[in-house]
């Protein structure tokens, strides 16, 4: 396995998903194809060959895929914290 390609993929990947404002709706594989596509001319212009990424990678969509996931879940969870912080600071006023 190419640490070269697993590193090229990992931070390019991490890279396109904090850069969406939304991430696109569970379940949506053609974002996650299209990105992998897209991942893989990267390296190719990055001089990370196709072939390490295939070797490194049994299915680089799925693998985004569950960045996306991962990302909405970090995304949830921020949120929920950010509501109950705001709760809390109500509740606070209201004593």
């Amino acid at each position: 396995m190419s640490t070269r390609a697993v590193e090229f993929v990992e931070t390019w990947v991490s890279e396109q998903i904090e850069e969406m404002d939304e991430l696109p709706a569970q379940g949506n594989d053609a974002t996650a194809k299209k990105l992998a596509s897209q991942c893989v001319q990267a390296a190719l212009d990055d001089g990370v060959p196709a072939t390490e990424i295939q070797d490194a990678f049994d299915d680089l969509a799925a693998f985004i895929g569950n960045e996306i996931e991962e990302e909405r879940e970090r995304r949830e969870g921020k949120d929920e914290d950010d509501d109950e912080m705001f709760s809390d600071e109500d509740e606070e006023e209201d004593e």
